[in-house]
């Protein structure tokens, strides 16, 4: 009973405070003797109705859109169609998924794929299986271009005395390259006859033995160059060559003629030798310091803990057994024994 009584109290708590808070307006009694909540229903509040004007102006937007569209069509259809665009281009405009995979083509990785070739035993490979896109020409195309290719000779001059010739000789065979590069009139010939004038120096060369600076071998005003591929490596800096005689005018004129070339050359050379046996002096000072300081330490040490004993050692004595010598220090009387073999 006790219980029953506790559970109406409670539920009599409830219901009054689902009145106060405007949940429950009627309270019906079923059968069973439980009470049951009647909640309010939500109300649904239907729009207002449009007015006129309202409407007009959604009606005006609409077709004010139509007209939008039916102009963009027409522009779009009286606009060339514009050309395939290529594989390679992105088009930004076009979305592209997270998660597609790029397509891998063996061809950029493996060259000759050994695996698939047939093997001719020629010591070559079959030029049926070669990229398309190789470069080898057959010889039918190869004569077909040189037939056709324009010569850059010179053609030979028309008046033969206002031609150009040689300082040497007067011969109007020039060589081109020298001429057409470092303005030199010289021919092969003499060229070939006269290498202490007309042969061709490195720019090291030129540093060293001439003692000319970077900015002067770089400025093409005042010396002309010939720039080849380094014979060392290919990716290595090209190599700059230059014309003995316009190199040697140059560095005369700048030291005032050939001896004070050498008396410069001379003192640089001296200098450099000063230089490294400077080096060399100071190489060894460092290394008689570092032993001085082992010979001080050593000397602390036998101070600290005398000197290292040093065993004077006897004659050999006979130990008894064949082979066997004994020996016996004659300060400390430390015995050692040895097998004579």
């Amino acid at each position: 009973m006790e219980r029953q009584r506790q559970i109406a109290e409670n539920r009599q708590r409830a219901l009054e405070k689902l009145k106060q808070r405007g949940l429950a307006q009627d309270i019906v009694d079923t059968p069973a003797g439980a009470t049951r909540v009647k909640v309010p229903e939500k109300k649904v509040v239907k729009p207002h109705s449009l007015t006129k004007a309202q409407q007009d102006k959604i009606e005006a937007n609409r077709l004010k859109a139509l007209e939008l569209r039916k102009e963009h069509e027409h522009k779009a259809a009286a606009r060339p169609s514009e050309p395939p665009k290529p594989a390679t281009v992105r088009d930004a405009t076009k979305a592209v998924p997270r998660n597609r995979i790029p397509s891998i083509k063996k061809s950029d990785y493996i060259e000759y794929d050994l695996a698939e070739m047939k093997d001719t035993y020629g010591g070559f490979l079959d030029t049926d299986q070669e990229p398309e896109n190789a470069t080898e020409k057959s010889l039918q195309d190869w004569l077909i271009e040189n037939e056709n290719k324009i010569v850059h000779e010179p053609a030979p001059p028309v008046d033969r005395e206002a031609a150009p010739k040689c300082f040497e000789c007067g011969s109007i065979e020039l060589d081109q390259q020298l001429w057409t590069i470092f303005k030199c009139r010289v021919c092969r010939r003499c060229k070939d006859q006269k290498p202490e004038k007309y042969s061709l120096l490195t720019k090291t060369e030129c540093k060293e033995d001439y003692l000319l600076t970077d900015p002067e071998l770089a400025d093409h005003d005042l010396l002309h160059r010939l720039e080849k591929t380094n014979p060392y490596s290919g990716t290595y800096s090209k190599m700059q060559l230059y014309l003995r005689y316009q190199v040697e005018e140059f560095a005369f004129k700048k030291w005032n003629g050939p001896e004070e070339l050498d008396n410069e050359w001379a003192k640089r050379e001296e200098q450099r030798i000063k230089r490294r046996d400077k080096k060399f002096e100071t190489k060894l000072k460092q290394m008689r310091k570092r032993t001085r300081a082992e010979e001080y330490t050593r000397k602390l040490r036998e101070q600290k803990y005398g000197k290292s004993h040093v065993h004077q050692w006897s004659m050999p004595i006979d130990g008894g057994k064949s082979g066997l010598v004994r020996r016996r220090c004659t300060d400390c009387g430390l015995e050692t024994e040895e097998y004579i073999i």
